[in-house]
């Protein structure tokens, strides 16, 4: 391996060698004559020109000419494609500013559907405000506290709702609710941001009522139904479909004058009335600052009687 490795080169490979070198020689010999040639020619070339474009020759003119149309031809095959890169150019960007306007379209889109949105909700409780305003009339002034209906955890058995304002609002138990059309209930438990209202449609609500114009008086006593009815009538009531209720005042638990309803029913199974409130858009309500007057003391002992003294005798006649 070792002489194979250190053996001298051979007469073939030293001609091999030569000849690569002549011919690398040779080759740049014959760059440079055609690079000096080509330099020669354009500068023959260029003052071939100069002096035909100086002389007026028919020769000369024709190939003006037709190098002018071979120009024209070759301009015009090019111009086709490099006008439709441009079309083409001027197409995606027109496609990418839809596509952002696209874009920007439908944020604003969104934004205006919550803008209604929002609208739609304002303008529903505006509505319930301006009806609120025009409550009926409460016949002894008295602070109102406007509140919004937030619950509905009443079931086929129990009729209530659920507000937000509470103690932190003066709310107290037992105070009156109206809506803009009449009584709606009482308030009978009060936390420290809502209370819960009894609806007079349930059967544990108790109101006393009168009637008008025959002035009978009655409670209003609810059945979990639409028309609650009217109990403790006089013996010979004087009621007839139409007539207004009204509350009472009796035992202080509401004012009196408040408008309860209207009688629908008279029959068999009693006097029905027909609330004034409208259940179905019950949205906001108003409380009355009504203090209902407290239950006696249990302890309390009934007054003794008043001695009375007797009559003086009368004096006998001749003493």
């Amino acid at each position: 391996m070792a002489r194979a490795a250190a053996r001298s080169p051979t007469s073939e490979d030293i001609r091999r060698l030569l000849w690569q070198r002549r011919l690398r020689l040779w080759w740049l010999l014959l760059r440079r004559v055609l690079r000096r040639f080509a330099i020669l020619s354009g500068a023959v070339l260029c003052a071939v020109l100069l002096v035909a474009a100086k002389l007026d020759i028919a020769l000369v003119r024709f190939v003006q000419a037709r190098a002018g149309d071979a120009a024209a031809l070759v301009l015009d095959a090019v111009r086709l494609p490099l006008a439709a890169v441009g079309r083409l150019g001027e197409t995606v960007g027109e496609i990418v500013a839809v596509w952002r306007e696209n874009r920007r379209l439908e944020a604003e889109n969104r934004r205006l559907l919550e803008w209604r949105r929002e609208a739609i909700r304002l303008s529903v409780e505006n509505q319930a405000l301006r009806r609120m305003l025009a409550m009926p009339t409460v016949p002894m002034p008295m602070r109102r506290t406007a509140a919004r209906v937030v619950a509905d955890p009443g079931s086929a058995f129990a009729h209530t709702r659920l507000v937000d304002a509470g103690s932190e609002r003066g709310i107290r138990v037992g105070m009156p609710v109206m809506d803009d059309h009449g009584l709606v209930g009482r308030v009978v438990a009060v936390g420290r941001w809502s209370a819960r209202i009894l609806l007079l449609l349930d059967s544990a609500s108790r109101i006393p009522v009168v009637v008008e114009p025959s002035g009978d008086h009655a409670i209003l006593e609810g059945n979990n139904g639409p028309h609650p009815g009217l109990r403790f009538l006089p013996l010979e009531p004087r009621v007839e479909v139409g007539d207004r209720v009204l509350t009472s005042g009796a035992g202080g638990l509401f004012p009196p004058g408040l408008p309860v309803g209207e009688v629908v029913a008279v029959g068999e199974r009693g006097v029905e009335v027909r609330p004034y409130a409208d259940w179905s858009r019950l949205d906001h309500v108003v409380v009355l600052d009504w203090r209902p007057l407290p239950p006696p003391p249990a302890d309390a002992q009934p007054a003794p009687p008043v001695a009375v003294p007797a009559p003086a005798a009368a004096p006998e006649a001749g003493t």
